[in-house]
């Protein structure tokens, strides 16, 4: 019999296993089942599998947004790289275990926290309002740079 932590990190790896990481595939508003149709999706329909299946379980799950600093970027301690936004997972064992199921890793010093929540309308990277002609769009660029 697993322990709910081997049953985490099982479930992780099979969305993992399964799933085509493809940007562009869904939006914020296409539903885990959707994604799980197509075996394709981004961070945060592998984190909205995750968590729902987590919760299926009887395991407490949580969204967590934030940012990912990019791997090997070659940054230098004081300048800064360009990082992605990024999504992951945590379940309740006691205390907040943290997981990133795009990748199949621990959650680490690459990872950079915005905010928890129930899933991706809790939490999303950047919410607030925008001005301008119906035309405007957004563009988000974050830096990150590494102190030591």
């Amino acid at each position: 019999m697993r322990t709910p932590h081997e049953t985490a990190l099982e479930l992780c790896t099979r969305v993992h296993d399964a799933m085509t990481y493809l940007p562009g595939s869904t939006g914020v508003h296409t539903a885990a089942s959707e994604a799980w149709a197509a075996r394709s999706g981004v961070c945060q329909d592998y984190v909205h599998l995750v968590v729902g299946a987590l919760r299926q379980v009887g395991v407490p799950a949580r969204y967590v947004s934030g940012y990912l600093h990019p791997k090997n970027s070659g940054a230098t301690i004081g300048e800064p790289a360009v990082g992605e936004s990024h999504a992951w997972a945590e379940w309740w064992l006691g205390e907040w275990v943290a997981h990133d199921p795009t990748n199949d890793v621990p959650v680490g010093e690459r990872h950079v926290i915005v905010g928890r929540g129930r899933d991706y309308s809790d939490v999303p990277p950047i919410k607030g309002i925008l001005g301008g002609s119906a035309s405007a769009t957004l563009d988000v660029s974050v830096e990150v740079t590494r102190l030591a």
